[in-house]
């Protein structure tokens, strides 16, 4: 989710506001979900901001079963 939120602002130049709406839509969408908060919109944002080049695998213990 924060990848794609960094890549529409990033290719469309939309600003911070479009995380509200955002968010108001996916509880529109989603109503059963939780998670979606701007709060949270924000962090996983921010996650995906600095973290973009990690590769995320199994631990090294788990890779040699």
């Amino acid at each position: 989710m924060g990848k794609e939120i960094l890549k529409s602002q990033q290719e469309y130049g939309w600003g911070a506001k479009i995380i509200d709406q955002l968010s108001k839509d996916l509880h529109a969408t989603f109503p059963e979900m939780k998670g979606f908060s701007p709060r949270n919109l924000k962090y996983m944002r921010k996650f995906a901001q600095e973290y973009q080049d990690a590769a995320f695998v199994q631990q090294v213990v788990a890779q040699f079963i």
